[in-house]
């Protein structure tokens, strides 16, 4: 079944909205996966380490985050801190990935 707004909305048991947001989390942690891919990589094609860490990007990044939030009527300030914590670790997480890549 896939989830929609719609859908929520039609949700009258605590049971099913339950198994929803269950749904739902399974969703976001393979979509994290497939981020987390992309910074694996990133590590791969980056051939100086000094590129990992783009504050450039990671200020488009959350702009965009925060764009979308606003445009998705969810609250913008939480998306950008969330996010905030998302690029740090993909930064660090990218750093390991490129030190192993060229040991």
């Amino acid at each position: 079944m896939t989830i929609s707004s719609e859908s929520i909305r039609t949700i009258d048991d605590m049971t099913q909205l339950r198994e929803s947001v269950d749904r739902l989390d399974a969703e976001l942690i393979d979509l994290f996966r497939l981020r987390f891919a992309c910074m694996d990589a990133a590590a791969r094609i980056k051939q100086d380490r000094g590129a990992v860490r783009d504050e450039k990007r990671k200020a488009e990044v959350l702009a965009n985050v925060k764009r979308l939030s606003e445009k998705a009527s969810i609250p913008a300030p939480t998306m950008a801190a969330i996010w905030e914590l998302l690029v740090e670790t993909s930064i660090s997480y990218e750093l390991q990935k490129w030190d192993q890549l060229r040991k």
